[in-house]
C-alpha cells in the first residue's frame, strides 16, 4: 500500500498500478485503481470521490478532480499537460506545457480509450462515448462522442 494525501475505506490496488508522488494524491472510499493503472500528479494534486473505479491501463495526470461514483473504463487519459505547438521554430518538447486541471464531476461514465484533453470538466451524470477525444467543456447529463467529441444526445 502507498501512502496516499488521503485513502478511504476499501481501497484497492491492483497489480502494476503505479502511483507517482502519493502525497499528492486523495481518495475516498470505495475506489479501485484495476491493473496497470498509471497516476502521475506532475507536482499537482489529484483527488477522487467514493465509489469510483478505474478500468485496466488508465492514465491520469494532475491536476486532476474526479467526483464520486464514476465509472472510468479501459485505457482512458486524462491529459491534464499538453504540448503546446503555436511556435513552429521551437521544437515540441521545447515548448512550454499547456497543463490545467480537468474536473469530472460526479456519476460519470467515460469508455474505453477516450482522451479529456487539459482544463476540461465533464459535468454530472454524462456519457463519454468509448474512443471521444474530449476538447470542449461538457454540460452535465449529456452523452459525447466522436472526434473531437460532439453531443449525441442529452440524458434528461
Amino acid at each position: 500500500m502507498v501512502n496516499l494525501k488521503k485513502a478511504g475505506k476499501n481501497l484497492i490496488i491492483d497489480d502494476l498500478v503505479q502511483i507517482h508522488e502519493p502525497e499528492r494524491v486523495s481518495v475516498g472510499d470505495n475506489v479501485t485503481f484495476h491493473y496497470g493503472v498509471f497516476v502521475f500528479p506532475e507536482g499537482y494534486d489529484i483527488t477522487i470521490g467514493s465509489d469510483t473505479h478505474f478500468a485496466p491501463y488508465g492514465i491520469l495526470y494532475g491536476p486532476l478532480s474526479v467526483g464520486n461514483k464514476c465509472a472510468i473504463a479501459a485505457h482512458v487519459v486524462l491529459a491534464s499537460s499538453a504540448h503546446t505547438h503555436d511556435r513552429v521554430e521551437v521544437p515540441f518538447v521545447d515548448l512550454p506545457l499547456d497543463k490545467r486541471k480537468i474536473t469530472i464531476e460526479d456519476n460519470v461514465w467515460i469508455g474505453a480509450n477516450a482522451v479529456i484533453t487539459p482544463g476540461i470538466t465533464i459535468g454530472t451524470g454524462s456519457i463519454i462515448g468509448a474512443g471521444a477525444v474530449v476538447t470542449k467543456d461538457v454540460p452535465p447529463y449529456s452523452v459525447m462522442g466522436g472526434v473531437p467529441a460532439r453531443l449525441i444526445r442529452k440524458r434528461k
